[in-house]
């Protein structure tokens, strides 16, 4: 079965830690892949339907199994936009909904998703990839509410 693709119209939310964020900008090293991970996690934004973002990111925060920083970040990507904008470079990126099961005392988080088909970590191409993705942030919001 071929995983449900996001809506180009909608939007996901990528934790920055704090060392990936300088001037209220968040680098494009908060995109490169980790050594065992074929797909970036991302939250989708549209899976809360038509709560305010505001709520939207309070649910995300709630379910997010990652240590959330004080001077961390969630950057805000819009699915079509950042397609759109790394298509020439690399044409197989994907934003797919990759719910994740109740595990070890957390929730179920049925909004968390990943980008998949990007290029392994340790390579030009990937540093490229992820200052691309960070040239599309089209908003930044605090990791702690």
């Amino acid at each position: 079965m071929t995983a449900q693709e996001l809506p180009d119209e909608d939007s996901v939310v990528r934790y920055a830690k704090p060392t990936h964020v300088l001037d209220g900008r968040v680098d494009g090293a908060a995109f490169l892949l980790r050594e065992d991970e074929s797909g970036l996690s991302v939250n989708w934004l549209g899976y809360f339907g038509g709560q305010p973002k505001s709520q939207q990111l309070v649910e995300i925060r709630r379910l997010t199994r990652l240590t959330l920083r004080r001077n961390g970040l969630f950057a805000e990507l819009n699915v079509g936009a950042t397609r759109r904008h790394i298509g020439d470079v690399l044409d197989e990126i994907r934003f797919v909904h990759s719910p994740l099961a109740p595990e070890d005392g957390f929730e179920a988080d049925p909004s968390h998703s990943e980008i998949v088909g990007l290029p392994p970590r340790d390579t030009p191409e990937a540093e490229l990839i992820g200052d691309m993705i960070a040239e599309c942030v089209t908003e930044v919001h605090p990791a702690l509410g």
